[in-house]
């Protein structure tokens, strides 16, 4: 799909979509390949307010999390009650493990979902939050066991920034990641905002303007407000480390791919396109597509306001999207228009994967697609690693193969990859299509131990 076409796609689903959900407004950005190449609001106002993001905001205090472990100040396997010894947890046995930064930083803490409950402390004061914490906190389970999502997890952590850099956390934040990057109208503040779009909360039979709170113990966990134009930059800074000359900034490309990646499992879900893999990294989730592969999101939502991010690294595509209505549901729509955008777009990037391949994985594709014409066993064994041949004999393979030879002539279709080590793509014939993968062994130089080929019905 190219960029106009996406462009309108989503502009008119989000107009459907702000119209069958009652929001006021929607201002949303398309992001390809480092670009903001979409930027519209949909309702009438201009573009360029900012939003209460809510829990998009976790993704900033776990970066800076990772920049404190990055320079040595803290370790994510540290105990929590290192940094803060008065916490107290009830419901633990006596012999339960200690709870370390990680837990809190993918979830696994043991701390009940806690909303809606925490999108109401955002204001709550560090002293009262403080008592709260050393009165006792409710666990279901000891740490590390199993996801449950937590907000009081998230301001946990900065309370841990707090004491481990001697500010207050916001100002933390600002320091080594805001002003960095210069996200200059991402604040924690709402007495900071300037031209804010009004957060509207639903009731019975109207809506009503939604009062804002200033920054408190729970601003970790949701309390930042920003632009379209700044969390693409944020989402660009992330996603760019997925790519062999990333951005530089406050957090090396490494710790990045470190919080794009499953720490632990979430939930499965299934959809018209297969089953989604849901998991948590570190301030984000991580989808596993069976159709689209990876995908990296996380959603907003607090008393006035709705949001979603979420971007493709394989593709280069991204959308992020603001509402100002209570828990507008962005992430499904969103989610749903970037899997139609990637979808169509496979083939289109194709020559991105390409660049990520090892050159022994492109022999191998060339190969496979020369063996499809005609059968050479001179070229293969040159190639081959020694499980080849006993995973399926020679002469099997070579059957194989020639039988779907009459299919033919064939032109190469989308391609996708899962290491530079592996590639699978469609081959697309006068009188059928085919899916061909290759996987290339550990040894060096690599060589090749599977080669798999099927035909593709419909």
């Amino acid at each position: 799909m190219d960029v106009d076409s996406a462009r309108a796609l989503v502009r008119t689903r989000l107009e459907e979509f702000a119209s069958n959900e009652h929001i006021r407004d929607i201002e949303f950005g398309l992001l390809h390949h480092r670009e903001l190449v979409g930027h519209e609001s949909i309702g009438g106002a201009p573009i360029g307010r900012a939003f209460r993001i809510a829990s998009m905001t976790k993704s900033f205090t776990a970066a800076a999390i990772l920049a404190l472990r990055d320079g040595g100040a803290l370790a994510l396997d540290d105990p929590v009650a290192k940094y803060l010894p008065s916490l107290t947890r009830v419901g633990l046995p006596d012999d339960g493990p200690e709870l370390r930064i990680r837990h809190l930083l993918t979830m696994t803490a043991g701390f009940p979902t806690d909303d809606p409950w925490g999108d109401r402390q955002e204001g709550l004061p560090i002293e009262e939050f403080d008592e709260l914490g050393s009165a006792g906190l409710s666990v279901c389970r000891v740490p590390g066991l199993a996801f449950e999502y937590s907000n009081l997890g998230y301001a946990l952590l900065g309370r841990v920034i707090a004491r481990v850099t001697g500010r207050a956390y916001v100002d933390a934040v600002r320091d080594i990641l805001l002003a960095p990057l210069g996200l200059d109208r991402t604040t924690y503040d709402v007495r900071q905002v300037r031209d804010r779009a009004i957060g509207w909360h639903p009731l019975a039979s109207e809506q009503i303007e939604q009062s804002e709170p200033t920054p408190g113990a729970f601003s970790p966990m949701g309390g930042l407000w920003s632009t379209v134009s700044d969390l693409a930059a944020w989402v660009t800074f992330l996603s760019s480390a997925w790519r062999s000359k990333a951005i530089e900034g406050p957090l090396d490309r490494w710790s990045r791919r470190e919080m794009q990646s499953p720490q632990t499992f979430a939930r499965l879900e299934s959809g018209p396109d297969g089953c989604v893999a849901q998991s948590y990294g570190m301030g984000l989730y991580v989808a596993e597509s069976s159709e689209h592969g990876r995908f990296i999101h996380h959603s907003g939502g607090y008393p006035g306001y709705g949001s979603h991010m979420r971007w493709h690294p394989e593709s280069g595509w991204g959308i992020v999207a603001l509402a100002n209505r209570t828990y507008a549901p962005m992430g499904k729509t969103c989610a749903t228009l970037l899997d139609e955008i990637v979808g169509e777009t496979a083939a289109d990037d194709s020559e991105s994967v390409l660049g990520t391949l090892w050159p022994e994985t492109i022999a191998a594709m060339n190969l496979a697609e020369s063996l499809l014409m005609e059968w050479d066993d001179s070229a293969l064994d040159d190639i081959a690693a020694m499980n080849l041949d006993l995973d399926q004999p020679r002469h099997e393979r070579r059957a194989q193969w020639s039988d779907l030879t009459a299919l033919g002539p064939f032109v190469r279709g989308s391609l996708t990859s899962t290491s530079p080590a592996h590639a699978s793509w469609t081959m697309t014939g006068a009188q059928g299509e085919l899916r061909i993968d290759v996987l290339m062994s550990p040894e060096y130089p690599p060589r090749l131990q599977a080669l798999r080929i099927e035909r593709r019905e419909g």
